[in-house]
């Protein structure tokens, strides 16, 4: 057994040095039996630091899936190799390389397993039935918890782009995922109207310079952005300016956003009686100061979702109105004008000008930008998520979550290195980079060693970059992109007047 031990690198924790090219290991003195005692111990062993570094830390480590572990109620009393902890990073690993079979997944990722559980150097890869079988045990709330401890590390980590007037800029928007069209699934998730398969809604706050999720809320998609929205209000905080589109405003949560401390710019509707307010100045950059007031049919709506038919009307809020057309020039010169109202926290015309917000609210894109990257780089184009169950379906969104933000994290932390904003790191060049550092980074048979993450953001470095200077329209509807593609155009922001009652 010691010879084996050897042989696969268990008995020997590394230093590494270079001679004329050749890599050769050192064992640091005093370590020889580290790894070996880790293997005697079993499964719930606490892993040293010398077994935790290796490719596989750039989406999971042990004390991040311990606590979720914890978190999510699993008590792993299993003695076999496929743990709890083994079965979630493995489902990470699925959401990584969406698209492939659980053998093909298992044969990549089984080799970087040993921090996670060391007995797994002793054997091959397990059968992707046994693999099957453990997700279907694993709590989705392993996974949820997963990604909730890991969406605020490093949040604001300090680049181009990121805050506006000093804040660092979130934005709040939702979208679907199609699930697979089971019994189980569509009982638990509604199938829209004309809709073929059950959707799942996700909900979540996102960073705009850096397009990280900082928080998510799920559920089936009969229930509205809105409601998820409500539960995840909290994650607000000071230091932020948080936009919204126009499908989120009311007079509670607008209350309920603002009391967190953080700065609102949300997009309210165009209508005349759309907008529950009445204007008490215009100010010299041409927006407006407002008396917000709850109207009747908010208050109505406010008293059915709460249960309090005598709920009184909400006090009035002040705030300000930045209004301005966005027009639209491509190349041929045809233009398309859109109307925008946005109600914002920051009363000071002097230090938030209007147009500075009319600019900063684009930024709001970058959500939607996100949500593109996780269904279409991450899960690929047309592919349906493939759990069979409603809980199998939530694990592997909030997979998709948990792979797509240490994703994000590798793109940060090169565009950092190189002091360019993170929108000109390609998501697709990120992706390829980490798969192939998952790849061909197994143990070294002689020494066990692994290499650590430097060579990751050198591949990610070295790739082809976006060009973050680039202003282009994409058609949007399933109608519009038959006819319509991608073209290179030019935005005019004008601030206009608002055509809201004033004051008496």
């Amino acid at each position: 057994m010691a010879k084996l031990l050897v042989r696969r690198g268990l008995l020997r924790p590394y230093v590494v040095t270079r001679s004329f090219g050749a890599q050769v290991c050192h064992a640091p003195s005093g370590s020889s039996g580290l790894l070996r005692e880790a293997v005697l111990a079993g499964p719930g062993v606490v892993v040293t630091a010398q077994m935790t570094a290796g490719p596989l830390a750039v989406l999971a480590r042990p004390a991040g899936v311990r606590a979720a572990l914890a978190a999510g109620g699993c008590v792993d009393r299993r003695r076999t190799v496929l743990t709890d902890a083994v079965t979630t990073v493995l489902v990470v690993g699925l959401c990584l390389f969406s698209g492939e079979g659980y053998p093909s997944v298992l044969a990549r990722l089984w080799p970087l397993l040993g921090a996670f559980n060391p007995a797994i150097v002793l054997g091959g890869p397990v059968s992707a039935v046994a693999l099957s079988q453990a997700r279907a045990r694993l709590p989705a709330g392993v996974l949820r918890a997963l990604v909730e401890a890991g969406a605020r590390i490093g949040w604001a980590v300090e680049t181009t782009g990121l805050r506006m007037f000093g804040l660092v800029v979130t934005a709040v928007d939702g979208t679907v995922f199609d699930l697979a069209a089971t019994d189980a699934i569509s009982e638990r998730f509604a199938t829209p109207s004309g809709g073929r398969f059950p959707q799942a809604r996700v909900v979540t706050l996102v960073v705009c310079g850096t397009r990280r999720v900082l928080a998510a809320a799920l559920d089936s998609c009969g229930v509205s952005e809105q409601a998820l929205w409500d539960r995840l209000v909290t994650q607000l905080a000071q230091g932020t300016l948080n936009l919204a589109d126009r499908n989120f405003f009311s007079m509670d949560r607008w209350r309920t956003a603002a009391g967190t401390g953080a700065h609102l710019a949300w997009r309210g509707k165009n209508g005349v009686r759309s907008l529950p307010a009445t204007v008490i100045e215009t100010l010299p950059d041409g927006s407006h100061l407002l008396r917000l007031r709850e109207s009747d049919a908010m208050l109505a709506r406010r008293r059915t979702t709460t249960g309090e038919k005598k709920a009184p009307r909400l006090g009035d809020v002040i705030a300000r109105l930045v209004e301005f057309t966005v027009t639209v020039t491509d190349q041929a010169g045809n233009t398309r004008v859109s109307r925008f109202r946005v109600l914002t926290t920051l009363l000071d015309h002097q230090v938030y000008p209007a147009e500075a917000i009319a600019h900063c609210y684009a930024q709001r894109w970058q959500v939607e930008l996100a949500y593109k990257t996780i269904k279409s780089t991450v899960r690929g184009p047309g592919r349906r998520l493939r759990g069979q169950s409603p809980d199998l379906a939530e694990q592997e969104i909030c997979g998709l979550l948990a792979v797509y933000n240490a994703l994000v994290d590798q793109a940060v932390a090169a565009a950092a290195d190189l002091g360019i904003d993170p929108g000109e790191i390609s998501f697709t060049v990120v992706l390829r980079a980490a798969r192939d550092h998952l790849t061909s980074h197994a143990p070294c048979r002689a020494c066990g060693h692994r290499s650590g993450s430097a060579d990751l953001l050198a591949a990610i470095a070295a790739g082809p970059r976006n060009r973050a200077d680039r202003q282009r329209s994409s058609p949007r509807t399933t109608k519009e992109r038959r006819t319509q593609h991608t073209r290179n155009v030019t935005y005019t922001i004008t601030i206009t007047d608002s055509n809201l009652p004033r004051a008496a």
